[in-house]
């Protein structure tokens, strides 16, 4: 078993979650979704510049019943039951995801949370959705191809490897626009995890976050020029 998490944040100001969602994934297939606003962060939501767009969208998923309003506390209780049976969570960016957890914690002053999603057990099993990525079904030629002539590039000429332009990429969609919502997010992250997974078989071995630097050791980040003749040696 293995978990695929996104989270979603309020504002610069208020950099607490909005929302959070992690799905169940065993045997390669997403058993089961979980999804939660927080009790203490729903007011802030409507004012925040990244929460407030998404609210309406949020708030249909409560309605639909695919996603809960619960207290911090013990929506971190459930996770925390989860990643002790999963083997690995993976996340898309997992460095921005798991401290969003740990500054979330502490801005509502529950320190102890914080500890436990900071203690080397937990911490040992995160792996970055987004390096590996890179580093297998990004890491080809027809990438490339499909970022230069579709603009996905950057002014410094990097390849765009964002979770958006890896979907486009897996379904030949530019049309694609990724919801920025965590239920959303988990069941695309699914689809890229799935992906990998038919060409790799086996999971992802290597941590690959920093918490102080962000500094990713499978490279998710590379140039146009350096990934061709990567390729070509």
């Amino acid at each position: 078993m293995v978990i695929v998490l996104d989270v979603e944040t309020i504002s610069v100001s208020y950099n607490a979650i909005s929302d959070i969602a992690w799905g169940i994934i065993n045997r390669n297939q997403l058993k089961q979704t979980k999804c939660y606003i927080p009790q203490e962060t729903l007011s802030k939501q409507a004012s925040g510049e990244f929460s407030a767009p998404k609210l309406p969208a949020t708030m249909a998923e409560v309605e639909r019943g695919n996603a809960k309003i619960k207290p911090w506390r013990d929506i971190c209780r459930e996770l925390a039951h989860d990643i002790e049976q999963a083997k690995y969570i993976y996340a898309y960016n997992a460095t921005f995801d798991r401290q969003a957890i740990i500054r979330t914690s502490k801005m509502l002053a529950m320190s102890e949370i914080a500890d436990y999603f900071s203690q080397t057990p937990i911490y040992d099993k995160w792996r970055d959705l987004w390096a590996w990525a890179a580093n297998t079904i990004l890491y080809k030629k027809s990438f490339i191809d499909f970022c230069e002539s579709n603009g996905l590039t950057t002014p410094k000429g990097f390849c765009s490897t964002s979770a958006e332009t890896c979907l486009k990429y897996i379904r030949r969609d530019l049309d694609y626009v990724e919801q920025h919502t965590a239920l959303a997010d988990i069941k695309d992250e699914f689809e890229i995890y799935k992906t990998i997974k038919k060409e790799i078989k086996a999971e992802y071995t290597e941590i690959c976050l920093d918490e102080e630097e962000q500094n990713f050791k499978g490279k998710p980040f590379f140039t146009i020029n350096k990934l061709k003749q990567a390729i070509q040696n």
